[in-house]
């Protein structure tokens, strides 16, 4: 049913060297994109141990910057609230 004849057309066999230039297209197109696949995969595994490892650094400097920046700015924003969180309610009974 698929290899249905059309118009009484005689049927070519394929020659044995197109059979092997087939098949030699077909794996050096999946060998390609295997490659370009692969390749593509191990750039972005770089780049993301690359940012992994730049924020796992980054975290422990602001933090040792900002404590001095607090001790030596007389100007940051104190809060002088009292620790009670008890009057923070909106609806007072």
């Amino acid at each position: 049913m698929i290899y249905h004849k059309i118009g009484g057309q005689t049927a070519r066999r394929m020659t044995l060297w197109n059979k092997f230039s087939l098949i030699l297209w077909i794996g050096a197109g999946i060998a390609l994109l295997s490659f370009f696949t692969f390749t593509l995969f191990v750039i972005a595994l770089v780049v993301g141990i690359v940012i992994l490892t730049l924020r796992l650094f980054r975290q422990n400097q602001p933090q040792t910057t900002q404590s001095q920046y607090k001790k030596n700015n007389p100007f940051t924003k104190k809060n002088y609230r009292s620790g009670s969180n008890k009057d923070d309610d909106i609806i007072d009974i």
